[in-house]
């Protein structure tokens, strides 16, 4: 499998963040399961919503890695269709022409068409935080019809299920271990505050500290979690979980790289999956 790319953290939210050798083997069977009924490419993501309309995305895939550079250097998450249909349903999405008769994605549109990603299916699976995570399969020639849907539904839909529950919180706890050690303690006190609704008088008062090193100690928190103000920084900073504790807490089988990129390795067996369940068979064609 073609090693993917880290995009380093930066400071425009919404982010998008490659993940390498997340599981590694168990991805490589993913696809082969993939490629057994009839698809060439095999991808997983998870989203976290931020606020308003951002999001947040961790994507793991086979795809060709011109057009996973392709796809980060020109933000297509922002606005392809099967991560908007992710983001708010939890039926399967069959690709049709049609999904992509907008004019904001006709470029996306055309230029997935060049690398063959001309059919596809996504099965969203959601948790009650509105984080969710996508299988898609998809390939470049024959549509998929309603009768190898009868067929291969019930597989497909297993695969996304193992996939969530294998991926899924591995993805999350890769990416809350990354931020919450950029974060020091005092920068996670300030966020436990704004969660609570606290100003930035409150909060300095609190910490025994002066406005402006509170203010200071606020700003860098917001920097490194991509954030536009408080309000976000704190709500994508419970979103991802980083409030839950003070302290980094690495999950099993989990090292850092020569670039400081936390990754999993295939034989470590990773934080436990919660189980999590498909949503009933109902489709969506667009």
């Amino acid at each position: 499998m073609t090693e993917l790319t880290h995009k380093p953290a930066h400071r425009v939210s919404p982010r998008l963040l490659y993940v390498g050798n997340v599981h590694e083997e168990f991805f490589r069977g993913l696809v082969v399961q993939a490629q057994q009924i009839g698809f060439e490419h095999c991808g997983y993501l998870v989203g976290i919503p931020a606020q308003g309309e951002q999001l947040q995305i961790v994507m793991l895939n086979n795809y060709p890695k011109s057009w996973q550079n392709h796809y980060r250097r020109n933000e297509y998450f922002l606005i392809d269709p099967t991560v908007q249909h992710a983001k708010a349903n939890a039926s399967f999405l069959v690709w049709s022409p049609s999904l992509f008769e907008h004019e904001a994605s006709d470029t996306l549109a055309r230029d997935a068409k060049d690398v063959g990603f001309n059919h596809g299916w996504t099965q969203p699976i959601r948790d009650t935080s509105g984080r969710f995570g996508a299988l898609t399969l998809s390939r470049g020639e024959g549509a998929i019809t309603a009768e190898e849907l009868v067929e291969k539904l019930a597989m497909m839909q297993w695969l996304a299920l193992v996939a969530h529950g294998m991926l899924f919180r591995t993805l999350l706890a890769r990416q809350q271990n990354e931020l919450i050690i950029q974060l020091t303690e005092r920068e996670i006190e300030m966020l436990h505050l704004a969660a609570s609704g606290k100003t930035s008088g409150d909060m300095a008062k609190a910490l025994g500290l002066s406005e402006r090193t509170a203010n200071f100690h606020m700003s860098n928190a917001i920097q490194k979690l991509g954030a536009e103000n408080k309000t976000q920084a704190a709500v994508l900073a419970m979103q991802l979980g980083l409030l839950e504790s003070k302290h980094p807490i690495k999950p099993s089988g989990v090292s850092t790289d020569s670039r400081g990129v936390s990754v999993t390795s295939p034989s470590g067996r990773g934080p436990r999956a919660a189980p999590d369940t498909l949503p009933p068979l109902r489709q969506k064609t667009d």
